[in-house]
């Protein structure tokens, strides 16, 4: 069966299980959506862009959610979500500024649990892996806009120019550069969509602020033979193990969040010796681990957050993969219409592609929540600095112009 049609029985499955649960005294369904589209214009001293996206921070969606009470204790529930890609700011490109490939609408959950009290939450299907945003903790209000630990959202495809030299289509592109290690889902993957994953998931009960998930699945993605190169080709399907610790609380004036993951991946299907370096590297099995702390002093809005991880290649010439980031926020109430979130950060990374070299980028965001009907408004400037011993790398800087707007209702 291929994936479209795949695709339709997970949908009609899903909405069957919905319709169900609607039909029951007891139920609770909602229907919810968001559309978050930006306007990017990029410069790289070689070719300046400008296109219209779809932000990859929260990506356009549609969804319907349901739970019901089988008992005092017990809740069964099922979701089924699509996420609407006619463009990403993780895929466009200087070459690709309208990505075909995936003008499409991808199923992005079919999910069902149980929950029971003390005795946790147990999920099977299409959905999010227990380490996914594990990185991206974070109290600035900027982490579905404009800034947030991910710094591949904002231009995830754009592709560094040798300088001197035109010719963009075989070079390094942000993604492989810059990867936060935002765990399953996120971490591993090349192509920057489809970040959920079909998985059965166990997640602990909250204790004293505490929670526990583990997660086991499979991870099938599309590999491009080179960085620059979309909509192709090569497929490998690995399965993984992942656990994450998470915390959550508020200490008097303060709010606290932190969480650490460990990702274990092995490698069922391609040979390598077919791609290049860069791909090669990704097809391996891995390990991962990273996490994130952030503070809020709610009284004055400051906030804080830090995030580091560093991922084991198993490629026995190459060196493991580090990074580190750190993010300063601010929140105002200039107007009556919602907070007004100011953020700054700054990502390393090293070794992500040979030995010895480092990715480098600096924001600064600005976010106007719309608090009366869950939307915002928002901008942002990144530099990209990719130092590579040779050849020698063009910065790229990206400005991006956004709206996010949510609705739902209950039924």
């Amino acid at each position: 069966m291929d994936r479209l049609n795949l695709d339709k029985v997970k949908i009609m499955a899903a909405a069957a299980t919905l319709a169900m649960f609607a039909g029951t005294a007891c139920a609770h369904v909602e229907i919810y959506a968001e559309v978050n589209k930006v306007y990017e214009q990029v410069w790289s001293n070689r070719q300046d862009t400008g296109v219209f996206a779809d932000n990859n921070y929260s990506p356009s969606k549609l969804g319907v959610m349901s739970s019901a009470h089988l008992n005092k204790c017990t809740t069964l529930g099922g979701v089924a979500e699509l996420e609407f890609l006619p463009n990403n700011t993780r895929l466009v490109s200087q070459i690709v500024t309208e990505d075909l490939h995936n003008h499409i609408v991808l199923v992005r959950k079919v999910d069902a649990w149980v929950s029971s009290g003390m005795w946790g939450k147990l999920s099977l299907g299409l959905g999010e892996a227990a380490s996914y945003n594990i990185t991206n903790i974070s109290y600035a209000g900027t982490h579905e806009t404009s800034l947030g630990a991910v710094v591949a959202n904002n231009a995830g495809g754009m592709i560094f120019a040798v300088k001197g030299n035109n010719a963009l289509i075989t070079n390094p592109t942000v993604n492989v550069v810059f990867n936060a290690l935002n765990g399953v889902g996120d971490s591993d993957t090349y192509n920057g969509v489809l970040s959920t994953k079909d998985r059965v998931r166990y997640d602990t009960a909250d204790w004293m602020g505490l929670k526990l998930s583990v997660s086991y699945g499979n991870d099938t993605k599309q590999f491009a033979t080179y960085p620059g190169q979309f909509g192709v080709n090569n497929l490998t399907r690995r399965n993984f193990f992942d656990v994450a610790l998470r915390y959550m609380a508020c200490w008097d004036d303060f709010a606290v969040g932190a969480g650490i993951a460990g990702e274990w991946f092995n490698r069922d299907g391609a040979t390598s010796e077919l791609y290049s370096t860069v791909v090669a590297t990704q097809l391996q099995k891995s390990k991962v681990w990273s996490g994130s702390v952030a503070v809020e002093h709610r009284p004055t809005g400051f906030n804080a957050a830090v995030a580091g991880g560093v991922k084991d290649k198993y490629v026995g010439n190459l060196n493991n993969y580090k990074f580190w980031y750190v993010q300063l926020g601010k929140k105002f109430c200039f107007t009556h219409y919602g907070k007004t979130n100011f953020a700054i950060d700054y990502f390393a990374s090293k070794d992500a592609i040979v030995n010895g070299d480092k990715g480098r980028s600096w924001s600064v965001g600005l976010t106007q929540d719309l608090q009366k009907i869950h939307s915002a408004v928002y901008a942002a400037v990144r530099n990209y600095k990719y130092d590579h011993v040779h050849p020698t790398y063009e910065d790229l800087t990206v400005m991006t112009l956004g709206v996010q707007f949510k609705f739902g209702a209950m039924i």
